[in-house]
């Protein structure tokens, strides 16, 4: 099984502690880990590959693909393109066979992955679990109605993927996912909508521990208490990440023991005011950078 994720220079330290959990647990079951960088640089490559000691890891840069395929489709305030990525991966690893576990930059693997390696898929292409809209049938419907799904069909979140590479292949689900979103150019959720509106229900439903994710709502993680330790993947959802200074996420603690073991260790939290620079300072490299491939042909990482 390959496990893969995607990243861009503003999610490199979570990516950095995602892949230190992942050392942990990732078993003989991982052939191999892929990391897909839009824009990623040589350092910032070299501080995640020293958070993962393992030989098993290759970084792939996939801007050009991104700039090709995705570079005019709209993002929003707390998602880059990269939340695309998932969508080429299949293409981008042709000669790659069997299983591919995607994982968002910003989780924590908590246990052994191997039931997911064995697991039947039932011939689906995709196995995910319930968004946490579920919780609120009215929320439920809204998301579907807005996507043209019927209010009731299942909606998964897509911040963890198991996919069956040849099955997604035979069904041409990378193109079927992209004639959604060129056809629907305002989703709401971005690649998540896409990829429910592509598969139309015809998914896998995985046990919530796969992928343990809470709604932030006014500053607080609110509903019934979750046993955070149980969880196999815990996703840190929202605006507000486990390495901010104001977050409070109920399951930070496990991600601050793992980000020891990165380059990250004696970094400072990040501050609203840091991340207003930090956001700033993107969007000028971004645009830096489209100036330099648009008339120069000079265009840089940032």
């Amino acid at each position: 099984m390959i496990v893969a994720t995607a990243t861009d220079a503003a999610y490199v330290e979570l990516t950095a502690v995602l892949l230190a959990s992942l050392a942990d647990n990732a078993g003989g079951e991982v052939e191999r880990v892929v990391v897909f960088c839009d824009n990623v640089g040589a350092e910032d490559q070299a501080r995640m590959r020293a958070s993962y000691p393992r030989d098993n890891i290759a970084f792939v840069d996939l801007a050009r693909e991104m700039e090709r395929h995705f570079g005019a489709r709209p993002v929003n305030h707390h998602l880059s393109r990269t939340a695309y990525a998932r969508i080429l991966m299949p293409l981008l690893l042709p000669q790659a066979q069997g299983r591919l576990l995607y994982v968002d930059c910003d989780t924590l693997i908590n246990a052994p992955l191997a039931p997911l390696a064995s697991l039947d898929m039932q011939r689906f292409a995709v196995a995910a679990v319930d968004d946490i809209a579920r919780l609120d049938p009215a929320r439920h419907a809204a998301r579907n109605l807005a996507i043209g799904l019927p209010g009731e069909m299942r909606y998964f979140n897509s911040g963890v993927l198991l996919i069956d590479l040849d099955q997604w292949r035979r069904e041409s689900l990378s193109e079927r996912v992209m004639a959604f979103a060129a056809d629907h150019p305002d989703l709401p959720m971005m690649d998540q909508d896409a990829l429910n509106g592509a598969l139309r229900g015809q998914w896998l439903a995985l046990d919530e521990r796969w992928n343990l994710h809470r709604r932030l709502v006014k500053g607080r993680y609110e509903g019934d208490p979750v046993d955070w330790g149980e969880a196999a993947i815990i996703h840190f959802i929202g605006q507000i990440k486990p390495n901010y200074a104001d977050c409070d996420h109920p399951a930070r603690d496990r991600f601050l023991d793992y980000r020891t073991r990165t380059p990250f260790a004696g970094a400072k939290m990040k501050t609203k005011l840091s991340r207003k620079i930090e956001k700033r300072l993107r969007k000028w490299r971004r645009f830096r950078n489209w100036l330099g491939r648009r008339f120069l042909g000079m265009g840089q990482p940032a």
